[in-house]
């Protein structure tokens, strides 16, 4: 099994802390590889930090501007830190 599979299944298991170490220490031995990086903003994205999820999203689409699911995922960061409800801060 190779690190994005070790990864992946971390990521599904809800161990993101080990999930990030493992991809921290594969990116460090290959920082090119897109797969590593699209899943270092899966682990981000679930713990609900936007921006370095954005950031390695983005890295992703430099290294592979075709990469599956990584234009998505940064709209859907997006869209999370642009919403606004006035009604939240207008009782």
């Amino acid at each position: 099994m190779d690190e994005i599979e070790k990864t992946d299944r971390l990521i599904r298991e809800g161990s993101l802390q080990e999930a990030e170490m493992l991809a921290d220490e594969a990116l460090r031995m290959n920082a090119e590889d897109a797969g590593l990086h699209f899943r270092m903003g899966q682990i981000h994205y679930r713990r609900q930090q936007w921006g370095r999820a954005i950031n390695s999203f983005q890295r992703v689409l430099e290294l592979d501007p075709a990469y599956p699911g990584a234009k998505e995922q940064i709209q859907m960061a997006n869209a999370i830190l642009e919403y606004f409800t006035p009604d939240m801060f207008n009782p």
